[in-house]
Order: structure tokens, then C-alpha cells, then sequence
């Protein structure tokens, strides 16, 4: 499981005074990059290789608040990895108070250049590989 922080900036904010709902999303992305980053199989590595993982799929669940200058701890870890799909899950947490603010899943797929869906351990079998242990980790 990887953490990762985000600082809710004034701007992510509404008229309300809390964090706008579409940030959430921004920060599932932020805290995936990360996350690929550190198991070694990062989406600039993946897509110089000619491989791209779109999202096709997002579940968010909305459960309490953030505000201005909140810290957004975001646990994500890599929730089913079938080869062509992958799913990571999301809770993201007020620092200050340790309340889950937030979940969320989201789906993805693996193409080649031309937009095939493609199988991982074909194109990218260190990927392939650092995905799976990610999973196992999870288990």
C-alpha cells in the first residue's frame, strides 16, 4: 500500500468553502502516478515503450468534507490485475483527523500506439511483473 499527500489548495475549493467534488478525482490520478512510480512501472516508461492504460472506469464515494489547507492522505494500492485490466482502490483521509473523507476505484485497460487493448505480460513483462507483486502485497 503506498500513501500519498495532497494539500488542498484555495482554488480546489467552492463558494461553500470545501473542496470541489471533481478534485478527488485529480488526486486519485496524482496518488496512481505515484504509486506506479514507486513499484516500478511508471506511465512515462510505459507509454515510451508505446503502451497507454486509459481510465474505463471510476466508482467514488463521497463521505465527509475536506477544506482550504487540509492534508488529503491517499492510500492506493493495486486492488485486481487481470493482465488486460487493472483496478486500484482509493481512501483518502483527513490527516488532521484521520476520518475517511473519501473512496474510490478505478478501472483500467492497456493499448498499444494504435489503440488495441493489448496483454501486459507480452508487451511489458516488468510491468507485468511489478503490477503483481503490487497485488500480492495487498493480499
Amino acid at each position: 500500500m503506498n500513501d500519498y499527500f495532497h494539500k488542498v489548495h484555495y482554488y480546489e475549493t467552492d463558494r461553500m468553502g470545501v473542496t470541489h467534488h471533481s478534485n478527488y478525482i485529480r488526486w486519485m490520478e496524482e496518488a496512481r502516478v505515484d504509486c506506479l512510480d514507486r513499484i516500478g512501472c511508471g506511465y512515462a516508461a510505459m507509454e515510451a515503450s508505446g503502451v497507454v492504460s486509459p481510465v474505463v472506469g471510476l466508482e467514488c464515494k463521497y463521505l465527509r468534507t475536506t477544506t482550504f489547507d487540509d492534508t488529503v492522505r491517499i492510500r492506493v494500492r493495486v486492488k485486481e490485475y487481470r493482465g488486460v485490466r487493472v483496478y486500484f482502490s482509493y481512501e483518502m483521509q483527513n490527516e488532521a483527523t484521520g476520518e475517511t473523507v473519501f473512496t474510490g476505484v478505478s478501472e483500467h485497460c492497456f493499448l498499444n500506439a494504435a489503440g488495441r487493448p493489448i496483454i501486459l505480460k507480452k508487451q511489458l513483462p516488468e510491468a507485468d511483473r511489478a503490477l503483481r507483486a503490487a497485488l500480492e502485497e495487498t493480499e
